[in-house]
Formats: C-alpha cells, structure tokens, sequence
C-alpha cells in the first residue's frame, strides 16, 4: 500500500537531521547486544522524583501509591557508590539510565550528580521547564498532539507553545518528540511529526498501557492499533532520519506478534527500574499494575528489535538490496 492511501496530509520533510559518526559507540554497543543480548542491569530508569507540575489524563506514574518524600542528592550519589563497591561489572554495568519521574526537572541537581555514573542518559520530560544546556545527554520531551490535544491530555493551558520554545532554544541538544498513543490523540500523529521535524531531530513512538483490570476508553484496541502502525510505518519511510527507531519495532508492535514479545519482556528480565527513595520496581518502569497483556511501551519492542538474529539479518539484507537497486538506478 502506498503512502499516500494511508496518510491524510502531504509531507515535505526538512533537511533531515544533522549526519552523525559514521560508525558511533552506540551502533558497536547495538552490535554487542545483536550478539551476545543485553547485560542485566546494564541500562534502566530512575524515578528522580515523586513531584510533577502536571497532572496528565493518560500518565502511569500516579496510578501507583508514591513515596511521600525522595532520596536527597547525596543519598542518591551514597546509593551509587554503593552499587559500585558492592556489584561486579556484571552485575550492573552502569551502561546506561533514563531519569524520570514525576518530573525529572524539578530535582536537576540529581540528574546532575547521577548522570555522571552512567555512560548513556535519557532524560523524559515534559517540556515545561527550560532544558540544561546538557548536549552529552539522550532528551525525550513528551508530546500528545496538535496544541488542542496536548493541553487537553495535559491539563494545562499555555504549555504547547512554551515547550516549543524550549526545545527551539537548545538547537544543539539531542531532542526526540515521545508520542503516547491513545484513542484521543491517534489523529494528530501526522500533524505533530510535520510540525515537530522543524524544531526536534527525533521521533519515538508508544501506545498507552492501562493499568491491569481496567476497562480504559484510552487504551487502542489491537485492530485499531495495526492500522495506526501502518501510518507510523509510512511515516517513516518518508522520515526515515528521524525516526529513533526501526520499521522492525513498529512491525513487533503488531497484534500478532505483541503478545510473544510482552511475555517475554526483555525490560522486565533484564533492566532495573527505581522508584524516588531507590526501592527496586516490579515488573518495569510503570510498575506493577501495569497490564502486560496491553503493553505498548516501546521499549520492549525495541529491545527485541536489536537482539532478534533472524529478523535483523532478514532487515539488513534487504536495506542493503535496496540501497543496491537506488545505485544502480533500478529501485522502485
């Protein structure tokens, strides 16, 4: 099916993103991972606090009871020296670690601390507060729609257009848009990507998981879902550059292969995840009420995107044909 049947707007990406290294770390830590999976306890997340300025129709984080209080800064630095006079380097690597919340702006001062004992940093954020000028660090700034929907699911007038100047304001931060996909926001998916692709350098994409038991109107039934998966897969083609993610993710995401990848969730059995005071989470960063069976966080897709032999070799034989047939000049 072609592009054009499926999207509803016409696309003119921009120049695309700045070209990175030619081969970078973290496409050698790919090829690490492709080989010999993923180390436990080599990347996850931390709660950095139970505070947030926002209050958002469609967030995980207060479905579960939250600690009244967060670790302190120095707590948090205690706690890592700790890990480190006590685990092996194959217990925890300190490869890599999201810092989120709450918000994890509001306890800066920890992010600041604590991303120095990790190779790689995420910081998830919802845009509100300006962003340090930290390029060294990965940030997913949370977006859910056209300026209508965004402040809609937000809760919070005012907010789009401040996020927007924020993420203008740092040309040289390494910025992707996070879109959660819920049955409100599925139709400004296009909307957003050819709005954003003039301030962001990224894309990622997730669906909404409800909480376990829960009959949520937000949540996007499987057969609703495959046909927005089409859309993203479109989209990608056209923006290819930048998308954080490949097609195989998108194609994981599907109803029929969804539920092999949840019940074997590679976050669940190989991360960490740590709540504001440092207690270890069940199950993965959204807790233990999450509904596995629903899940549409993008992490575990991606997860197996990078570690499944037989669909990588499958996807790099084909772009390599492809990239063949565009040389010499017979690519459809």
């Amino acid at each position: 099916m072609e592009a054009g049947e499926i999207l509803r707007l016409e696309h003119h990406p921009p120049n695309g993103p700045a070209k990175k290294k030619l081969v970078s770390a973290y496409d050698l830590a790919q090829v690490g991972f492709f080989l010999f999976g993923f180390p436990r306890n080599g990347f996850g997340s931390i709660d950095v606090t139970h505070d947030c300025n926002l209050r958002c129709r469609h967030c995980y984080f207060f479905e579960h009871d939250q600690p009244q209080q967060s670790l302190s800064t120095t707590e948090w630095i205690e706690l890592f020296e700790h890990w480190k006079r006590t685990r092996s380097r194959l217990e925890f690597p300190f490869f890599q670690c999201s810092w989120v919340g709450g918000e994890p702006l509001i306890r800066k001062d920890v992010i600041e601390a604590g991303r120095r004992y990790f190779r790689y940093n995420t910081i998830v954020t919802n845009g509100t507060i300006p962003l340090p000028d930290w390029p060294d660090v990965n940030w997913y700034v949370s977006i859910d729609g056209d300026e209508e929907m965004h402040e809609h699911i937000r809760n919070k007038k005012g907010i789009y257009r401040r996020i927007m100047k924020h993420v203008s304001a740092r040309p040289h931060n390494r910025i992707t848009v996070a879109y959660c996909i819920t049955r409100e926001n599925a139709h400004c998916i296009e909307t957003v990507v050819r709005d954003w692709s003039k301030v962001a350098r990224y894309f990622t994409f997730d669906f909404y998981t409800p909480m376990e038991g829960a009959d949520d109107p937000l949540w996007v039934p499987w057969a609703e879902r495959d046909r927005i998966l089409d859309q993203l897969l479109a989209l990608h083609r056209i923006y290819r550059g930048y998308f954080r993610i490949p097609e195989r993710t998108f194609r994981l995401m599907r109803s029929d292969l969804a539920p092999d990848v949840t019940r074997t969730c590679l976050f669940a059995r190989k991360a960490f995840a740590y709540d504001a005071v440092g207690r270890l989470k069940k199950k993965c960063v959204m807790g233990e009420k999450a509904d596995c069976g629903r899940c549409g966080c993008v992490v575990p897709y991606y997860m197996r995107s990078l570690t499944d032999r037989p669909m990588v070799v499958r996807d790099l034989a084909g772009e390599a044909w492809r990239g063949a047939m565009r040389r010499w000049g017979t690519a459809p």
